[in-house]
């Protein structure tokens, strides 16, 4: 009989996680059983990727290897309480702000407990995922799930103090990321562009980017200064964003998200 995963919150987060493992195929391996307070969220994943659901926990009856706990921090407690019969497995928290010593005592002692701070990119097998274990996630347990979680991206382990600069840094980035391509397409379509045809430049641009940066390994600065000819358009350009002040205000963001992280327990 297989060992089964059961994933319970089904909104962004949970269904991108779902996808992501589901891609590298580890739903032919593991029995997925997916879970929503929300049950069509559920099923409509189930569904897409020919998965099991339930609309109680309740109706789980063997106990998983993992639980993914994809829910938002303010129903993390509820969450962790209606899971209180399963003793063996291994929990994975992916609630921003919640640490280890609540995680343990919401569950109750003696619970091999993993947050994982993930973002939008495990969808598609790109994402950034920090990891911390307590002490009772085991050697060999380790090493399975590094290997199950690799198919998610690229993989770490953290000091549980780094996680709300990694939730603003790598949870939030995307959302950053994004607001950018979208003024980068608009100002494609200021100038003359289609707007579908602006977008994907700019998205292809970026993908472009970013993989040549992974490949090399390099300094961002490198590859600016390489495509900065003296008196060219590139740097005429670099020098309005400066002007604007837009490295400030990329930082600002990054450093407005990290207070909202380390207080997001209170703000829910």
């Amino acid at each position: 009989m297989k060992q089964s995963i059961l994933v319970v919150g089904c909104g962004n987060m949970g269904s991108a996680l779902t996808r992501g493992l589901c891609l590298d195929k580890w739903h032919n391996k593991y029995e997925f059983c997916l879970y929503d307070k929300v049950l069509p969220k559920a099923i409509q994943i189930a569904n897409e990727l020919d998965l099991s659901y339930v609309a109680d926990i309740n109706e789980v009856k063997s106990e998983p290897y993992l639980i993914f706990l994809a829910v938002k921090p303010n129903q993390i407690e509820s969450a962790c309480q209606s899971l209180s019969q399963f003793r063996n497995s291994i929990f994975v928290s992916l609630a921003a702000g919640v640490n280890q010593e609540q995680l343990q005592k919401y569950l109750g002692e003696g619970r091999p407990i993993i947050r994982m701070m993930p973002n939008l990119g495990v969808e598609v097998g790109e994402g950034v995922v920090a990891l911390h274990y307590n002490s009772l996630v085991n050697e060999e347990n380790r090493e399975d799930l590094l290997f199950v979680f690799s198919s998610l991206g690229w993989i770490f382990e953290a000091e549980e103090k780094e996680f709300d600069q990694i939730t603003a840094l790598s949870g939030s980035g995307p959302g950053l990321v994004a607001v950018f391509l979208e003024a980068m397409m608009d100002a494609g379509v200021n100038i003359g562009l289609p707007w579908e045809k602006s977008l994907k430049m700019v998205v292809q641009t970026m993908l472009g980017t970013a993989t040549w940066l992974k490949k090399k390994n390099c300094h961002p600065g490198l590859l600016k200064n390489m495509v900065c000819s003296p008196g060219g358009t590139t740097i005429a350009g670099i020098k309005r964003l400066e002007l604007s002040g837009f490295r400030g205000i990329v930082m600002d963001g990054i450093e407005t998200a990290n207070r909202r992280a380390k207080n997001n327990m209170a703000e829910e």
